[in-house]
């Protein structure tokens, strides 16, 4: 019994290290991602194994898709007189009143230098839950954006900021 008691907690503790290995998986956007450029604007990867969604209904943003995921870019031009500070908790508001909830956000420097916000949340009527790398400037917000299910998202979440992050805008 001691013995058996001994060996099982080896392979716990293996899992355990493989499992924690997986939350920080990091991965080279340049060799496993796909550059895409919107004009000369904005530049950002996304996985080689998404597809470009030429069905696409919104001719105002761009989706990748792949079985229950998408990641998706839009630039949204701001003709508005709000101030730029107050954009993100607008913003928020703006998703709720799209139906999400549990709405989250943290304002983030990426590789590229920019300061963007990254929301997170879940779609209330898909059960999608959502990360969104969001760059506001006063003339527009640059959006871009990933939803799966629930299961596949918690499982990807590490690998989908990292491209999230990709997100350039030259200006």
């Amino acid at each position: 019994m001691n013995t058996s008691m001994k060996i099982f907690i080896v392979i716990m503790m293996i899992f355990g290290l493989f499992a924690c290995g997986k939350k920080d998986e990091k991965i080279a956007i340049e060799r496993d991602g796909t550059l895409y450029e919107v004009a000369n604007q904005v530049s950002f990867y996304y996985p080689k194994d998404f597809e470009l969604d030429i069905n696409n209904e919104n001719q105002k943003d761009v989706r990748f898709v792949k079985n229950n995921e998408m990641y998706s870019y839009a630039t949204v031009i701001d003709d508005t007189d709000n101030i730029l500070d107050e954009l993100p908790q607008l913003y928020e508001g703006q998703l709720e009143e799209d139906g999400a909830i549990h709405v989250q956000y943290a304002q983030r420097t990426i590789p590229s230098g920019i300061e963007c916000y990254e929301f997170t949340g879940v779609y209330q009527a898909s059960g999608m839950k959502f990360m969104q790398m969001v760059y506001f400037t006063d003339e527009a917000s640059y959006i871009y954006a990933y939803q799966a299910p629930e299961n596949i998202y918690d499982e990807n979440k590490t690998v989908v900021s990292q491209y999230l992050q990709s997100l350039t805008v030259h200006h």
